[in-house]
């Protein structure tokens, strides 16, 4: 039993044996009685046991609330902060959470209503930058712009460094054509948090539909040094690079950029504009404010919690890692009486916010060395020559980072490389088999009634691009390089849970040479799913493994 659940259970267990008492007290009277029913007598048992019974139920339902709320808290903890965690104002975080949970739901309207309430009751910075940050979001996603950018304006008064609400602002500002003072926006954002990869990439961005080239670099670099596997950061570089002639960049940032989930063909045609002399960001289809609004819906209705895996990371005493020499003492074997090699080995107890996800215990990913990386075409679910195992013992690993002397060569994860976790929220991915409903679905609720077919290319082209990127994950939403597997096999379907995502990886060296860390294949990745009632039951054996590359 978790250790947080025993005040419910006993909660339960007193409300359960006070009425037991109840009946047999009342059970004992009558039988003193000769079994004559007086109703008044039974009026005062009566009302009891009705007590007790919405008592019962009270807190069962406050049980259940608190730990569905407890999801949005783990999700939304950067942005929460420290916001209600005064002693005397601690009774109004869940109503915060609760806002966050309508906003979640795209109930706007409802969530600004509490979160307005709230905003009377705060009495810190931080209190007022959550609150007013959460508005700013839901007049966003609602499609009100010139609100959001009032609301931002408002918290940025209380709190100037908040580089949250800067990029944000400065993102608001470029879509109403305020190019300068977007850019000002990006470089507060970049000034209050120098590690804001978002502000980088943003300020990149800017930059480059100015046609500002030289301006592209620097920030975009920086995003990069962050976040490795931003491929906005990529696209840009490639642009950059290849409008101020330096095609051997270009092309380095075009492969980095399609790795990590850009579209090769939309990449294309902006390098084709530009070799024409076309200003690729002047006029063209127009994106309608429906558009932006589904791409919005889409985030939001089908957000689900996640942890990042980034790499490098320090040695800083976290054991989950990718690589490495194998922790088990019985090496799995593969279908050939070969042994496998360690993919991945991660200590659950450092996961968090993934749903169902063991609490802890160790998760071990070993793959064949075959020149297949252990995938089996015909049979991806096969535990042949791969293998995923599970124990609830941690202290039975040795958690000391290792390199595996006997590595092959073109095993894909080069070297044991310690990572950062790090929650996060997905949302649906264009290379998912549910992407296109999921599409619909939005753009029927911003508008467009009859779907993508009254999109033109540009809306579709930004759409797909919006929801196209890759990355070491646990949980989330996959990113095919080639297209969902589950798609053509309806048998495959009940692996709905992504359970881990490993890309190929590279960096710049001491050298300043890309070096691979990470390598499937031609820049490609792979995943490992889950039915969601094996993960909830502990159950490592079903289990469909998959990678592809470009």
């Amino acid at each position: 039993m978790k250790r947080k659940g025993l005040p419910l259970l006993i909660g339960i267990i007193i409300i359960l044996l006070t009425m037991t008492a109840v009946i047999a007290l009342t059970l004992s009277d009558l039988s003193k009685n000769d079994w004559k029913v007086d109703a008044g007598a039974l009026t005062r048992p009566g009302l009891i046991f009705a007590g007790l019974i919405l008592s019962l139920v009270k807190l069962i339902t406050r049980s259940g609330n608190s730990r569905s709320l407890r999801i949005y808290e783990r999700a939304y903890e950067k942005e929460i902060g420290n916001a209600f965690s005064r002693s005397d104002t601690k009774k109004y975080k869940n109503k915060l959470l609760s806002a966050l949970a309508l906003y979640n739901d795209n109930d706007y309207a409802a969530a600004i209503k509490v979160l307005s309430d709230l905003e009377k009751v705060c009495n810190t910075a931080d209190d007022y930058s959550a609150v007013l940050l959460f508005k700013a979001l839901c007049f966003t996603d609602s499609g009100n712009p010139k609100a959001a950018v009032a609301e931002y304006e408002t918290l940025l008064k209380y709190n100037e460094k908040h580089s949250l609400a800067w990029s944000n602002l400065g993102i608001l500002q470029n879509k109403l054509g305020k190019i300068e003072e977007s850019l000002k926006c990006y470089e507060n954002a970049i000034k209050y948090d120098p590690d804001n990869a978002n502000a980088h990439n943003n300020l990149a961005q800017a930059y480059m539909t100015e046609c500002r080239w030289s301006d592209v670099i620097a920030p975009a670099l920086r995003a990069l040094e962050l976040k490795s596997n931003m491929y906005q950061a990529d696209n840009a570089l490639t642009i950059a690079y290849y409008a101020l002639g330096n095609i051997e960049e270009s092309k380095k940032h075009f492969e980095h950029a399609v790795a990590n989930g850009a579209k090769a063909e939309n990449l294309m045609r902006v390098l084709d504009s530009i070799s024409q002399g076309i200003n690729p960001f002047g006029e063209g289809g127009e994106i309608r404010d429906e558009v932006t609004r589904a791409i919005g819906f889409i985030k939001r209705d089908t957000a689900i919690p996640m942890v990042e895996v980034r790499l490098p990371a320090p040695d800083d005493g976290n054991k989950t890692r990718l690589g490495g020499a194998p922790i088990d003492a019985d090496v799995p074997l593969d279908r050939d009486g070969k042994r496998m090699f360690l993919l991945a080995a991660i200590w659950c107890s450092e996961v968090r916010g993934v749903p169902d996800f063991p609490e802890k215990g160790v998760l071990r990913f070993y793959i064949s060395g075959n020149d297949y990386y252990g995938l089996d075409i015909d049979e991806p679910n096969v535990q042949n020559d791969f293998r995923v195992l599970y124990d609830e013992d941690e202290d039975k690993f040795d958690p000391s980072l290792r390199d595996d002397p006997e590595l092959p060569d073109h095993f894909p994860v080069k070297h044991v490389y310690p990572v950062r976790l790090s929650p996060a929220m997905s949302s649906m991915l264009a290379s998912d088999y549910r992407f296109d409903e999921a599409m619909f679905s939005a753009l029927k609720k911003a508008g467009i009634e009859n779907g993508p077919s009254e999109l033109n290319r540009d809306e579709l082209d930004l759409i797909y691009s919006e929801n196209s990127y890759g990355g070491h994950r646990i949980g989330g939403y996959p990113c095919f390089e080639q297209e969902d597997l589950r798609d053509s096999d309806y048998n495959l379907r009940k692996y709905d849970t992504l359970l881990l995502q490993i890309v190929s990886h590279t960096m710049p060296n001491s050298e300043g040479e890309e070096e691979e860390l990470i390598m499937f294949g031609d820049e490609g990745g792979c995943q490992f799913f889950i039915p969601r009632e094996k993960l909830r039951e502990r159950d490592f054996s079903d289990i469909l493994y998959n990678w592809d590359c470009c």
